[in-house]
């Protein structure tokens, strides 16, 4: 029994899931069609190809989709609901409407947050994945990637966030400086030095010894 269609849609991928009633994952889909690298027919075939056969089976089914779907740039804009906020003012921020084939699709509107030195930020997706292991609890929970976000979550809604450009700052050194050269391959990565790595983090925290640039 079915009960959600699920996808997480984002820039450069798109995962989708049929979903039953427990949260168990019956089916799923994955494909390099991702906002930025959407096939011949665009949003709409790209749907279809992940979605259509359980949409044929179950017409009836909720369609819930999360991530960069719901940019500018993405199918259609679904606008930020400001932090703090939990599921229930992620839900009524739902964007509802009615794609080519007839279904009905929901996307996740994602979230803005104002930090006390008036900085904004911005989430898309995240905020889901978050939601759905947060529970009524509290914590921090980091989400690395290009952009990795670091999140407060209280009582089960989330505080405040912060991204940072860890990903992306990575694969501009690694790719475009002088470091590359001593670097060992992506394909034949040397094996992780736990040692290694704490003094790297010890280093960049050290601000008497210049950051994390020095």
């Amino acid at each position: 029994m079915a009960a959600l269609i699920g996808l997480d849609w984002g820039t450069s991928s798109l995962r989708a899931a049929l979903i039953g009633p427990d949260g168990a994952i019956l089916d799923r889909h994955a494909s390099s069609h991702g906002i930025t690298s959407l096939p011949e027919g665009g949003v709409d075939t790209a749907f279809a190809a992940a979605t259509g056969r359980w949409r044929a089976a179950h017409p009836d089914l909720p369609v819930l989709a999360s991530g960069m779907v719901g940019a500018r740039t993405g199918w259609r804009e679904a606008a930020y609901v400001p932090c703090p906020a939990g599921a229930a003012e992620i839900a009524e921020g739902l964007l509802r409407f009615t794609t080519a084939d007839g279904s009905v699709l929901h996307i996740v509107p994602g979230m803005s947050y104002r930090n006390p030195a008036g900085i904004p930020d911005v989430m898309r997706g995240e905020e889901t994945q978050i939601l759905g292991c947060a529970g009524e609890g509290a914590g921090l929970f980091v989400l690395p990637g290009t952009h990795s976000k670091w999140v407060r979550v209280e009582g089960g809604r989330i505080a405040s966030f912060a991204s940072y450009l860890t990903g992306e700052l990575f694969a501009a050194l690694r790719r475009h400086t002088i470091l590359r050269h001593t670097m060992p391959s992506l394909d034949e990565p040397d094996p992780f030095d736990a040692a290694a790595f704490a003094r790297g983090v010890r280093r960049a925290a050290d601000r008497t010894g210049g950051g994390l640039l020095r």
